[in-house]
């Protein structure tokens, strides 16, 4: 029981912390905004490639789940670098 409400409350902080997080984040300039988008998906990408490459490795074979993960983590790498990713602003 004890375990179970210190999981409830760390889950609560960390859903706060994100809140305050993104509200912050909705009064900065446009500039910083898409800064931090294409840092925030270049993390996600690499994130993605040794995410699928590590499973491929601890299973010891090659599933097409996790090919198709770091497939998927190349391209967020390689369309953030091409300007792809960005959203067009009017």
């Amino acid at each position: 029981m004890g375990k179970g409400i210190l999981i409830l409350l760390g889950t609560f902080i960390v859903i706060a912390i994100l809140h305050v997080v993104s509200m912050k984040m909705t009064k900065i300039s446009e500039a910083k905004k898409l800064s931090f988008r294409k840092v925030f998906f270049y993390i996600y990408g690499v994130f993605l490639i040794f995410s699928g490459i590590l499973q491929c490795i601890e299973k010891d074979e090659i599933r097409i789940v996790f090919l198709i993960q770091s497939l998927c983590g190349l391209a967020f790498v390689i369309l953030n670098f091409l300007g792809k990713v960005q959203q067009k602003t009017s």
